[in-house]
């Protein structure tokens, strides 16, 4: 049973770098779109497009530098039994430059360092080198 369509999408992406895939396509909702924004935005994602008007899907084409995958790992801290929140001061920092954290904040999806910077602290959605 799907619980959370946010940790989903994720592991799709993540199953689907581990696979060698170039495409991928999965449930669209407003909140995946805006992962896709960001994960594009840090050069995860090649290009997204959203499809269907009733039932709508995301397309992701995936990014590979030198034959291995954008994604190596994730880390993923909310869940749907525990919900993790911190205060702009407080927010984790990843183990190299290159991390990518995303939080979810009161002006929607935001990296570490935006949320930081607009001192804003929320919900941890996840972690990904």
């Amino acid at each position: 049973m799907l619980q959370s369509t946010s940790i989903d999408f994720l592991i799709r992406i993540k199953n689907a770098y581990q696979a060698g895939k170039k495409t991928l396509s999965a449930p669209a909702s407003k909140f995946c779109i805006a992962l896709a924004q960001i994960l594009k935005k840090h050069r995860l994602l090649s290009d997204y497009s959203v499809s269907g008007e009733t039932k709508k899907t995301i397309n992701l084409q995936l990014t590979y530098l030198n034959n291995s995958p954008a994604i190596e790992t994730l880390k993923i801290f909310s869940k749907p039994g525990r919900r993790w929140y911190e205060k702009s001061s407080s927010l984790p920092w990843g183990s190299s430059h290159q991390t990518l954290i995303i939080i979810s904040t009161s002006q929607g999806l935001l990296s570490q360092r935006q949320a930081v910077k607009q001192k804003l602290g929320g919900e941890v959605i996840a972690q990904i080198n």
